[in-house]
């Protein structure tokens, strides 16, 4: 691993020794002012020693992501770890050497070798720990971290299944120096709105990234879970941007019934694409916030900023020396929305069933959403109350997490009895 060192020149003057009582003086005071100088940068390191430094390490940025950050930050600032102006800087885009918290503050802009680059240099500056927003950022930081002895906290958000992407095993079976939060998926409740649009529905075709390291876990993920649920399921992969449409045109021929928008922590830059593409069947995301992007039905997970505050807790105590991420197990909130995009429906040609729109939480129609929708930036936040109830709401959260050598020993049994 690269390190970064203070490194101090000095010269000396071509003209030779300085001569006489004044030259002396200059030289000693020189030589005072060169050593001062020197000393400095071991002094400000000494100084940045004392305060921890988070690596908040995202992907990218879109609304959805943005309400994550939003999340922790408003976290850190409650807990006094970041001040409003600290905040400001933040927001910014800037890194922060603070007071009581310095953030690595990143985001590789939707490019994997960014992403990789990202957190090598985390590592090299020495962060205390990770918090890694998307299954890519994570998988990438834990592939760094697989050959140090002394890793740091790894603590993962926006995942959509750390046990498919190799981040763990189970919740309670993962590396000792990681836990996170799991992005909630109910297939089974998504398959029955696919039924309730079409009740002959059959099949489904799903269009994944080849660049993106988290896509064989999407695959695996929907493959399993189509052969449970009693549909059958295509694949067609991308290599560009170019070829979503092209994509989407190949499944068409197929004959799926619809097309799915894979459960995704990446851009959502190709869902106009295939929207556009596939005229005459619907187009199914299992993130409710895809339906704004112009999914036709989005049946899943909401909950982007509720996903933050939780992994938030898990940094605040840890920094506070009362998290043990050993025995920390992932959580994962359960939770399902609905939502419509009429106004892509009606351009796809795609008549939506009423007994789906009767489910429906959120309807978009004219550009104009009505409904519940369930987080919006501006009128979402941390709920009021004293730091003190907040301390005891966020320690009972934790305390549901906790590993116990039971729960442990269970699920090695039931990971041993499924891989036989």
């Amino acid at each position: 691993m690269i390190r970064r060192h203070w490194i101090g020149t000095r010269s000396a003057s071509a003209s030779g020794l300085m001569k006489g009582r004044n030259g002396f003086i200059r030289r000693a005071l020189c030589l005072a002012l060169v050593s001062l100088l020197l000393l400095m940068p071991t002094m400000s390191q000494a100084a940045d020693d004392a305060v921890p430094t988070l690596a908040f390490l995202r992907f990218g940025q879109s609304p959805s992501f943005a309400l994550t950050d939003m999340a922790v930050l408003d976290m850190l600032e409650v807990y006094g770890y970041i001040s409003a102006e600290e905040r400001a800087m933040l927001e910014a885009g800037r890194d922060l050497q603070g007071a009581n918290l310095n953030v690595l503050y990143r985001d590789a802009g939707f490019d994997f070798p960014t992403a990789n680059l990202m957190v090598e240099d985390a590592l090299d500056e020495g962060a205390d720990i990770f918090l890694t927003v998307s299954t890519q950022v994570g998988m990438i930081a834990l592939g760094a971290m697989s050959d140090m002895e002394d890793p740091p906290a790894l603590i993962f958000v926006i995942v959509t299944d750390p046990h498919d992407t190799g981040l763990a095993t189970a919740t309670c079976i993962k590396p000792p120096n990681v836990t996170g939060t799991l992005m909630h998926f109910d297939l089974q409740e998504y398959a029955r709105i696919a039924y309730l649009q079409d009740p002959d529905f059959e099949s489904i075709g799903f269009i994944g990234d080849a660049n993106d390291p988290a896509t064989p876990g999407f695959i695996a993920t929907v493959q399993r879970n189509g052969d449970r649920l009693g549909f059958s399921v295509e694949i067609a992969t991308i290599v560009t941007a170019a070829d979503y449409a092209i994509a989407t045109e190949s499944l068409l021929d197929k004959g799926v019934d619809a097309i799915g928008i894979l459960p995704h922590t990446g851009s959502d830059s190709g869902i106009s694409s295939i929207v556009d593409a596939a005229y005459g069947v619907p187009v199914f995301s299992s993130l409710v916030s895809d339906v704004i992007h112009g999914v036709t039905v989005a049946a899943g997970f909401e909950g982007w900023y509720r996903e933050g505050l939780q992994a938030a807790r898990m940094v605040i105590a840890y920094l506070e020396g009362e998290l043990d991420i050993a025995t920390t197990a992932i959580a994962s909130t359960p939770g399902f929305a609905v939502a419509v995009n009429l106004d892509s429906a009606e351009a796809q040609d795609v008549v939506i069933a009423e007994a789906l729109l009767a489910e429906a939480d959120f309807i978009l129609e004219g550009g104009v959403g009505a409904g519940a929708m369930i987080e919006i930036p501006g009128e979402i936040g941390l709920a009021e109350m004293t730091l003190e109830q907040r301390r005891a709401e966020d320690q009972a959260f934790l305390d549901n997490l906790h590993c116990s050598p039971e729960m442990i020993a269970e699920q090695l049994s039931t990971v041993t009895a499924t891989s036989g």
